[in-house]
């Protein structure tokens, strides 16, 4: 990695079924780049992005565990060991290749990133959002050495509990679904 290189990049992403009308994951995604686009010389700080998520109202089983992660790759594979971790969230240790890949092919763009916000919404269940946030900061290391610091979050909202629900929409139903931003991506369930 050239130190005097210092990329950074950020990705939402929404899972869920192809559908008509707006999912409830997409209408919080597209506040929450509204909310993190106000001020473009912080859009892309971690503290910023967790901020953001933790103000999602009614959060069930709210999680933050920060880890360190050492790894050996080939040089050209980095953006696909940040994919990974990002869909590990997902998966619950086994990171979906429907989930993995689209998100590898986004990073790639960056060539080796030496930090990556990535927030996803997991809409599969049409009875919950898994909301799933995570910054990974690259240190760079001796040969194909690098360490890789997470910051997890992770937190469900029940759509199947009225009050949650009704709030969720009185706060986000203006929303519409965010697609035509460079840094969003819609995955198909």
């Amino acid at each position: 990695m050239n130190p005097f290189a210092k990329t950074a990049a950020g990705l939402f992403s929404v899972v869920g079924p192809e559908s008509n009308a707006p999912l409830e994951a997409e209408r919080i995604c597209s506040a929450l780049i509204q909310k993190l686009s106000e001020d473009p010389s912080r859009n892309l700080d971690p503290r910023t992005w967790q901020n953001a998520v933790q103000m999602v109202p009614n959060q069930v089983e709210s999680a933050t565990t920060s880890q360190t992660l050492n790894r050996t790759m080939p040089l050209g594979d980095l953006p696909g060991a940040l994919a990974s971790i990002c869909a590990n969230a997902v998966g619950g240790g086994k990171p979906p290749a429907n989930v993995t890949k689209p998100i590898s092919s986004y990073l790639s763009k960056y060539g080796e990133p030496t930090a990556f916000n990535c927030l996803i919404l997991d809409q599969r269940d049409s009875a919950v959002i898994h909301l799933y946030l995570t910054c990974l900061n690259v240190a760079d290391g001796r040969g194909s050495n690098f360490s890789i610091t997470a910051t997890l979050l992770s937190a469900s909202l029940n759509l199947s509990d009225k009050q949650t629900a009704s709030r969720l929409a009185e706060l986000f139903g203006r929303y519409g679904p965010p697609s035509d931003q460079p840094y969003y991506l819609r995955i198909s369930s």
